[in-house]
């Protein structure tokens, strides 16, 4: 057993019926050449014998009584691989579409809580034969940069790999302890808590003081720094539902646009995001009169971190400009406004919400965010963001999966109440894979975001062709 940090236990309390707080993947593999065969026995052997190289797949939570503390992670005394892992009822073959919208539809439901938080299913019958894994992994278990850890575990460097070396010693399922064990072990832990509080306290102090002063600076130089975002169609209460389309552009594209205009990757996805928001918003209302202010995920991992699960990660507000029309002025605009950002972010510390979220009282989130989502407050107020855009590096080499090659990885984070839209970028090979996941009461037809997105690289791509005076594709 062991005790959840502050942050993995805020994807916790902040769930909500409408907000489910697990990241989504799809990943698609060629099973081309394998004499026999590749479905959901294949990929339950894989992970059977891979399991013990991650833990949290054999971890459900355990909440203390009267949720006096944060929750423990237990090996799973009732643990059975075959609930986690699960066939399609979808006959082939299964189109794209269908496959999104079968993505959708599992990312609409909650995991189960009395169960490990994640679940896997298997769709054997793509058209042109491929096999694709939709995954569900609670927040809580990990981030962006923990599922890159995952899948080096899950997954073979080599279409012929041998053999995986068993654990040193076997898994030992975890004796639920009785209430009164639980609350004595809670009550050390808020103990010891209360111990680090001023410490927390100062430093998180500390950090927005300094993330004042760099913000009066800023704006003093006449930098964007946004406090706020702008209503938009994107924001508001959201529901359950969900909506999914997956894509791809390609990763020496990106590369080419970034070195023409002297920007970096994660700003040609900021602009590109832009200018496919852009038109979408215009074609069903007026444009709002200021930047949408993008949430964008950094990662918080060192080289101490490898191999690590839990969450390492914060956040900083990056304004990406409607106007003007103009393309690459908006690529040169998001990637001022995005060392501010970065400048803003590093003034509060690394460390800061991470500390914010270990001292904060679990009922008090819980109850906020419930009372949040519950009377749709997000109806009320302007938006702290307008969406949510990641850029996470996935593996530079090829994968396989029981002989199977991966042909694609597309990831996605939670649609956060207040806000519509998450689009995740995973980069692999030689592609950038464009995960976009929406709530359609808010966002309809989140397929004209991803065609929007893809055109919009290549209008760059075309116009960095002309600065640097090379061929067009």
């Amino acid at each position: 057993m062991q005790r959840m940090t502050g942050m993995d236990a805020a994807f916790l309390y902040i769930e909500t019926p409408a907000m489910h707080m697990h990241a989504v993947g799809v990943l698609v593999l060629d099973p081309t050449g394998l004499a026999s065969g590749f479905g959901i026995d294949e990929v339950t052997r894989a992970i059977a014998d891979r399991i013990h190289l991650i833990p949290p797949l054999r971890r459900r939570v355990l909440s203390p009584p009267a949720g006096i503390d944060h929750p423990l992670w237990i090996e799973d005394p009732a643990f059975d691989l075959t609930a986690h892992i699960k066939e399609t009822p979808m006959e082939g073959p299964v189109s794209w579409g269908r496959l999104e919208q079968f993505v959708g539809d599992v990312t609409g439901r909650p995991l189960d809580r009395k169960r490990p938080l994640w679940e896997m299913w298997v769709v054997d019958s793509l058209e042109g034969g491929n096999v694709a894994l939709v995954t569900k992994f609670h927040h809580s278990l990990m981030d962006g940069g923990a599922g890159a850890n995952l899948m080096a575990s899950i997954f073979d460097p080599s279409a012929d790999a041998g053999p995986i070396d068993p654990p040193a010693e076997p898994w030992a399922p975890d004796k639920i302890p009785s209430t009164r064990t639980q609350v004595a072990s809670s009550v050390s832990s808020l103990v010891a808590r209360q111990r680090e509080l001023p410490g927390a306290v100062a430093r998180t102090f500390s950090g927005l003081a300094g993330t004042t002063r760099t913000w009066l600076s800023q704006r003093a130089t006449g930098a964007n720094t946004p406090l706020t975002a702008p209503r938009t169609r994107l924001n508001g209460a959201i529901t359950s539902n969900r909506s999914v389309v997956l894509t791809r552009v390609e990763l020496d594209t990106v590369r080419r646009i970034a070195r023409a205009f002297g920007t970096t990757v994660n700003d040609v996805v900021l602009a590109a995001s832009g200018t496919a928001l852009r038109h979408y918003l215009e074609a069903r209302g007026p444009l709002p009169t200021r930047s949408l202010v993008a949430a964008v995920p950094v990662s918080l991992r060192t080289g101490s971190d490898e191999g690590e699960f839990a969450n390492r990660v914060s956040n900083m507000m990056v304004e990406v400009p409607l106007q003007p029309d103009d393309p690459v002025r908006r690529l040169s605009i998001v990637h001022a406004n995005s060392l501010s950002s970065k400048a803003l972010q590093s003034a509060f510390g690394a460390e800061s919400l991470q500390e914010l979220t270990g001292i904060t009282a679990p009922s008090m989130m819980v109850a906020g965010a419930r009372l949040y989502s519950g009377l749709k407050l997000a109806r009320f107020h302007p938006p702290v963001f307008n969406l949510v855009i990641s850029n996470v590096p996935g593996p530079p080499l090829d994968l396989y999966c029981a002989g199977a090659k991966v042909t694609g990885i597309f990831l996605m984070g939670p649609v956060m109440d207040g806000t519509g839209l998450n689009m995740t970028v995973l980069s692999q090979g030689h592609h950038l894979n464009v995960g976009v996941m929406a709530c359609p009461d808010l966002v309809p037809d989140v397929g004209e975001i991803g065609i929007e997105f893809v055109d919009a690289i290549d209008e760059l791509d075309l116009l960095a062709c002309q600065v640097r005076t090379i061929p067009s594709r």
